[in-house]
């Protein structure tokens, strides 16, 4: 009787590629909405707020990608708990963000807000051209 090792990591890591490509663009999209937030002038403000905002686009998905991973190997009912306090954290920093820019003025809620739909926006114009450049291996 021979016991077989499996010396692979534990899940594969699927998200990671497509995630890491995604926040390329996602950073390419946050530069290109403070650029057209400067016809209207230059400030401070939105260049923190999209610099800031795109930061938390990009470390939400990543958060998100790690958790779809563990989640995939627990119970559903563990699963659950975890995509459920995933999505908590990642609100309540994102609350935490725009109450810091509310009340401070520091930072542009606007440019917080608006990278939080880039994964979206960027993955519609991907389906919608057809051409698949975050899915591709």
């Amino acid at each position: 009787m021979s016991v077989q090792t499996d010396n692979s990591p534990r899940s594969e890591n699927v998200l990671s590629p497509i995630v890491g490509k995604l926040c390329a663009a996602m950073a390419a999209a946050g530069a290109v909405c403070f650029l057209f937030t400067l016809i209207t002038g230059f400030e401070w403000r939105n260049l923190f707020g999209f610099s800031v905002g795109t930061a938390n686009a990009c470390g939400g998905m990543l958060y998100l990608a790690k958790t779809v991973e563990r989640a995939v190997e627990c119970s559903p009912k563990r699963a659950k708990r975890l995509m459920l306090s995933c999505y908590g954290i990642r609100l309540a920093v994102l609350t935490a963000l725009c109450a810091v820019g509310a009340f401070t003025g520091v930072l542009s809620i606007v440019g917080i807000i608006v990278p939080q739909l880039f994964p979206r926006i960027l993955l519609g114009f991907d389906r919608l051209l057809g051409i698949d450049h975050f899915t591709k291996g």
